[in-house]
């Protein structure tokens, strides 16, 4: 009797401690797959022309008209970059235990590859890592909430992630230059209009000139702050997955659950403030 209750207490601390091992891996794969600044950022990427349209003419809006269908016609696979790691991330975190993801819907999405985008930092490594991390999500897809699950997808899956990543970092520092010469054109064209627009007649004119002047640096101050945000948030992920893969094997040491806890609460602060820079 002793013997059968000793093992039932020990065969209950193995789940317990398996559970807490998982716990740490189950919110840093959940808030990395919440993490949706390079969405936003992607569509502000797409919509460029159109907020620049109105301040061009000429060759110089020829120039941003075929700009603008080269963006659009890469937008699809752009977002299917981030969709890829959202469901890699959100495959692993029910595989550690989590249940608030509906993963069945977004499955089909990973059917069809990516075609490279060389100007934005896309070429045939990320073509390559987002087929391979297809073909992994849909093989743990199914599978059951498990330890050796955890470490066997995230063992396998880390290179893809690491190559998707630094795409995803490349595309926002992408992202920051295009946006920066939407920037600098559209402010200048309103500080050269500004400048003759001093006659009393043109005062209402100015007036709203000035305004809209206001408005575009303080969108475009709110823009860089998000480009940030994107950027540290991304690190976090690729740095705080490397360190998933590292210690796969003993995550349950303090040491990795302190790493990979920082990592969280780091993605988690970032995705806050983003929150909080769209508020205004």
């Amino acid at each position: 009797m002793i013997t059968r209750r000793l093992l039932a207490a020990v065969s209950l601390s193995l789940v317990v401690t398996g559970c807490a091992n998982l716990q740490d891996v189950r919110d840093f794969a959940g808030e990395s797959a919440r993490l949706s600044a390079y969405t936003e950022l992607t569509t502000r990427f797409r919509d460029t022309y159109e907020r620049e349209q109105p301040y061009l003419s000429g060759p110089v809006e020829q120039q941003a008209q075929a700009n603008d269908k080269r963006r659009r016609d890469a937008y699809p696979d752009l977002l299917k970059i981030h969709q890829g790691m959202v469901l890699y991330m959100q495959t692993l975190a029910t595989l550690a235990g989590d249940d608030t993801f509906d993963l069945s819907p977004a499955v089909n999405s990973l059917a069809s590859g990516i075609k490279a985008y060389p100007e934005g930092g896309i070429d045939g490594k990320q073509v390559d890592a987002y087929a391979s991390m297809a073909r992994i999500v849909a093989k743990w897809m199914t599978s059951a909430a498990q330890e050796r699950a955890v470490r066997e997808m995230v063992t396998e899956g880390d290179p893809s992630v690491q190559a998707m990543l630094d795409g995803m970092a490349a595309l926002v520092s992408y992202y920051r230059k295009t946006n920066d010469n939407e920037r600098k054109a559209i402010l200048g064209f309103l500080e050269v209009e500004l400048a003759f627009a001093g006659a009393p007649k043109d005062k209402l004119l100015a007036a709203l000139g000035k305004a809209q002047m206001q408005a575009k640096i303080r969108e475009y101050q709110i823009a860089d702050a998000r480009y940030g945000e994107a950027e540290a948030g991304i690190a976090s992920i690729k740095e705080g997955h490397k360190a998933l893969a590292r210690n796969v094997d003993n995550l349950s040491s303090a040491e990795a659950k302190a790493r990979i806890k920082k990592f969280t609460k780091d993605i988690k602060d970032i995705r806050s403030n983003l929150q909080a820079a769209s508020a205004y």
